[in-house]
């Protein structure tokens, strides 16, 4: 069964579909949007920014409990615009901060939306800064390679953070009450599962 929109579901059907993929991240303080074309995109009130060198990379992952990884390249980062937070990222408090990755599903001639093809939200993980290319004038331009991690439980098994009541029923079940006694369990005796006679 699908769950696209019936009119997406139409258009993925006939193959008549072009799709715009918009990279939103919330910093704190501050919201931008960042995607391929040339120029300004607005799309649920947030203006996306042109970045012809944006890279979305691919899924990293393996089997087992390793997280599931994605990097963002931005290349020739433009330092002249005020509104760029890339080029001043180290100005934000960035470490888990959200990404929402989302390809829109548009007409292939107007470009019209018609609806969502695909959203996936992610966490930024790390931030590292390979050397970019010398251009004529011998200056170096910015790059930025920014690695996101999924959300949820698998981040924070890995990090060791303890998990709240709150958090395991966002990523499980909304009545789950698995963990309602975890900060007792070492001084309490709880009984888990079923009982004997």
């Amino acid at each position: 069964m699908s769950v696209l929109d019936p009119a997406v579901q139409a258009r993925l059907d006939s193959g008549e579909l072009h799709g715009i993929e918009l990279i939103r991240i919330d910093l704190p303080g501050k919201t931008v949007g960042y995607h391929r074309g040339g120029r300004n995109y607005t799309y649920n009130g947030l203006v996306y920014l042109p970045n012809r060198w944006l890279q979305t990379g691919s899924v990293k992952g393996s089997l087992g409990v390793a997280v599931t990884k994605r990097t963002i390249s931005f290349r020739n980062v433009p330092t002249s615009n005020p509104d760029d937070a890339i080029a001043a990222l180290e100005a934000y408090d960035y470490i888990n901060a959200p990404v929402i990755i989302t390809l829109v599903a548009c007409d292939p001639v107007t470009r019209e939306e018609v609806g969502i093809l695909l959203s996936t939200i992610y966490e930024i993980h790390d931030v590292r800064y390979p050397k970019g290319p010398i251009g004529q004038d011998g200056l170096r331009s910015i790059t930025v390679d920014i690695d996101i991690e999924l959300p949820g439980r698998s981040a924070r098994g890995s990090t060791l953070i303890k998990v709240s009541p709150a958090d395991h029923q966002f990523d499980n079940d909304a009545t789950d009450t698995g963990l309602e006694y975890v900060a007792t369990n070492a001084t309490i005796n709880e009984e888990w599962g079923q009982r004997s006679g």
